[in-house]
């Protein structure tokens, strides 16, 4: 497989092998990829997150179990003064 980059992003790369931190451009690359990975599997790890949240709040909802908007805007406006004093 042959691959291109763009002059900065190769820049990058070839500072990344100078510096000796990384042995070879594959590795490099290797590297980024095992980050992407990391990074990917976090955002599926937050979407099923809020998507149980969304779920466990429409069952809420549909039950009746609701509280009024102006108590829960309180709540957090008195939440967000305490974290900034």
């Amino acid at each position: 497989m042959n691959i291109s980059f763009n002059e900065q992003n190769e820049e990058r790369i070839k500072h990344k092998v100078e510096s000796g931190r990384y042995p070879s451009v594959d590795d490099v690359i290797a590297k980024a990829l095992e980050l992407l990975d990391e990074h990917d599997e976090e955002l599926e790890r937050e979407l099923a997150d809020m998507h149980d949240r969304v779920r466990r709040g429409t069952e809420q909802a549909d039950a009746g179990q609701l509280k009024p908007a102006s108590e829960v805007f309180d709540r957090l406006l008195q939440r967000n003064a305490e974290r900034t004093k």
